[in-house]
């Protein structure tokens, strides 16, 4: 007959315990040395970003004149001028618009196509890259001295070396004549900034696995046919980055412009921030520059928030 016992350490006995619940480690939700280590970038964002900001807002619905405290409301009365009064804004608004189809549509066109160029394997690769992102290190201020002096209808290398060619006919003074002197100015800007967009593209084809491009060539797809279904599928979060950044800058668009023609000849280029500059502080017209700055800054925010909306969709 067995005789069933039970081992004394399960026994509860006199003097044992029964282990407890384990004590709660109380968390911060706010870890103070966090803030402290973040107060000094809170404190500049907020004095040169948050409270600019917050003044521009407040002058749009004012005509201040940003020199004297003297100001009064007068409600959207400036946003219904924008585009019922002001005529010499909707000229901008047009020439804006001539500016932002290249600096958005032909401008990434042509970074997509020289990206794809370099991230073949070449001779000098390397040397290719460095040359065209070379432009977004130097000075703007140094881009238009130098570009003003090529375009120079007398003494500027691109005259000069289209007579020397032989071409003489088709020398012009580039920043004088009306019809060509926005396109002259669209040729530096997208001079200066197209190797920051073809940095990006090439940043984005080499997130794509060699795999998937092999297996398309084993299935017989050329380069062609490989780069149209597989390659720009592949980099829409990327053609997103660069359009929103595209459009930034063409809406942003001032130090060029204003350096090289300060809007001229009569006008022609003449865009949409070298106008609010214009109204602000050359007619003084704070109030009424304001407002046309917090529609760009509208822009800007929708366009950002309809990006990111179609990467979620995507992903």
């Amino acid at each position: 007959m067995a005789v069933h016992t039970s081992s004394p350490s399960l026994r509860p006995g006199k003097g044992t315990e029964r282990p407890g619940p384990a004590p709660r480690r109380i968390r911060h939700p706010l870890n103070s040395r966090f803030w402290i280590a973040l107060a000094p970038a809170l404190v500049l964002y907020t004095v040169f970003t948050l409270y600019p900001m917050a003044q521009v807002v407040l002058s749009s619905v004012t005509d201040s004149n940003g020199f004297t405290g003297d100001s009064d409301f007068v409600g959207l009365d400036n946003f219904a001028r924008m585009f019922t009064r002001d005529p010499a804004l909707l000229d901008a608004l047009g020439n804006t618009g001539v500016y932002a189809f290249f600096r958005i549509v032909v401008q990434t066109v042509l970074a997509f196509g020289i990206a794809v160029l370099l991230n073949k394997k070449m001779v000098g690769g390397n040397v290719y890259r460095a040359t065209f992102f070379a432009p977004i290190v130097i000075s703007p201020v140094a881009i238009v001295f130098t570009w003003s002096f090529m375009f120079d209808p007398t003494t500027g290398t691109v005259n000069t070396t289209l007579r020397d060619l032989g071409l003489g006919s088709w020398a012009q003074d580039w920043l004088g004549d009306y019809d060509l002197a926005l396109y002259s100015v669209i040729l530096v800007d997208i001079w200066a900034s197209i190797g920051f967009s073809v940095v990006i593209f090439l940043a984005g084809l080499g997130t794509i696995p060699s795999e998937v491009l092999e297996a398309a060539r084993v299935d017989g797809a050329t380069g062609w046919r490989s780069l149209r279904h597989i390659t720009v599928p592949l980099m829409r979060p990327t053609f997103g980055l660069v359009l929103v950044l595209a459009v930034n800058g063409a809406l942003r668009a001032f130090d060029t412009v204003y350096l090289m023609t300060k809007g001229g000849p009569g006008g022609a280029t003449e865009l949409y921030m070298t106008r609010v500059f214009f109204e602000g502080f050359v007619k003084n017209h704070f109030g009424y520059a304001s407002s046309m700055a917090v529609v760009v800054i509208v822009v800007l925010i929708g366009i950002a928030y309809l990006q990111n909306r179609f990467e979620r969709e995507m992903s």
